[in-house]
């Protein structure tokens, strides 16, 4: 009866930190090669969080990255972030670099994603309020191709960036810890009414 328990326990300890994953690189520039302006490169988002990697080379000439990435079946855009690493010259780069976020269910464009104007962080809002069309894009349309770009006209040194893209799984759901400790109370308690018995 205890080696049953403990496995169900063991068991349940796996499902949880099976929830609890790492990031994962879908895409790293330096080692896939280099992304260009037309957006050729598209990349299937998982569960989780995703990484997207790549520079702004230092101009001239003009540097465009674009990538692609599709939303598969059953998952939720929870959040995209694009955050930079490099040394931030406001007086260069904060005034000649641009970045567009949409995807392919509308003609609609992210709020938050146009000039940048320092190195901070840059988080989606996933609404277009500017534009003939307005609205909110859609994070739970299977199969959405999403469209990242970012361009420079004047950037010294290069400038890399990352881009992170947190899903979900509609299908995965993920047990909350109050729901182990009444699976476990639950358990003791069994196991106390067994030894009582006996």
């Amino acid at each position: 009866m205890i080696n049953k328990i403990s496995s169900l326990f063991f068991g349940s300890a796996l499902l949880f930190f099976a929830g609890t994953a790492s990031a994962l690189v879908i895409y790293d520039e330096s080692a896939s090669g280099d992304l260009d302006s037309v957006g050729s490169t598209n990349v299937n988002l998982l569960a989780g969080e995703n990484v997207i990697m790549g520079s702004i080379n230092a101009t001239p000439p003009a540097d465009t990255d674009r990538i692609k990435f599709t939303q598969t079946a059953g998952l939720v855009v929870d959040s995209i972030i694009l955050s930079f690493a490099g040394v931030w010259d406001d007086a260069n780069i904060g005034q000649s670099m641009n970045t567009a976020l949409f995807n392919n269910v509308a003609n609609l464009f992210d709020d938050n994603f146009n000039s940048v104007t320092s190195g901070a962080d840059i988080t989606a809002s996933f609404f277009d309020s500017f534009g003939p069309e307005t609205g909110p894009l859609s994070t739970t349309t299977d199969g959405a191709i999403w469209d990242f770009q970012l361009s420079a006209g004047i950037v010294y040194p290069a400038q890399p960036w990352t881009l992170t893209i947190n899903t979900t799984s509609v299908s995965q759901q993920v047990p909350e810890p109050s729901t182990f400790a009444l699976l476990g109370l639950g358990l003791a308690g069994l196991t106390f009414v067994r030894r009582k018995k006996a």
